[in-house]
């Protein structure tokens, strides 16, 4: 990659990263009836592309580990594109610091709570996303597609 493409490389990264942990925040910013009412959305939606009815709990558990999982890659990509490495415990540690943060930050949403269940899902998505975006990259350093 010639250097005016690393730049855009680490720019779009970063740019990708922030705007994820802005998205996560502003989901954990709603009280507890906007919440509901996004997750209500969500599982209409998918209750009808699936065929079969979907429970709330189930999808708001699935949502959980999905952004978290995004933000897995999202991070380690963010780090790859500036540093070349993945580092992939320390981009889960920091993945998962926020979601801790982002737990602590529900405690002063009204209608919200801390859940260790949460975390746990999390921590979950965390690991699943890195260790695919590490996959992925071993791969394209295999195939010399990367370096």
């Amino acid at each position: 990659m010639n250097e005016k493409g690393s730049k855009i490389y680490k720019a779009a990264s970063i740019f990708a990263l922030v705007v994820l942990l802005i998205v996560i925040f502003i989901l954990s910013a709603e009280n507890a009836n906007e919440s509901n009412e996004t997750s209500s959305f969500f599982v209409e939606l998918l209750s009808r592309f699936f065929g079969k009815e979907l429970s709330q709990e189930l999808v708001r558990t699935a949502a959980h580990f999905c952004e978290y999982a995004a933000l897995g890659v999202v991070l380690t990509n963010a780090r790859y594109s500036v540093k070349r490495t993945t580092a992939p415990i320390i981009c889960i540690l920091l993945s998962w610091g926020y979601a801790w943060t982002d737990e602590i930050h529900q405690i002063f949403v009204d209608g919200r709570a801390f859940q260790l269940t949460d975390l746990c899902v999390d921590l979950g998505g965390v690991i699943l996303g890195t260790a695919v975006f590490c996959l992925v990259i071993k791969i394209l350093k295999y195939k010399k597609v990367v370096k």
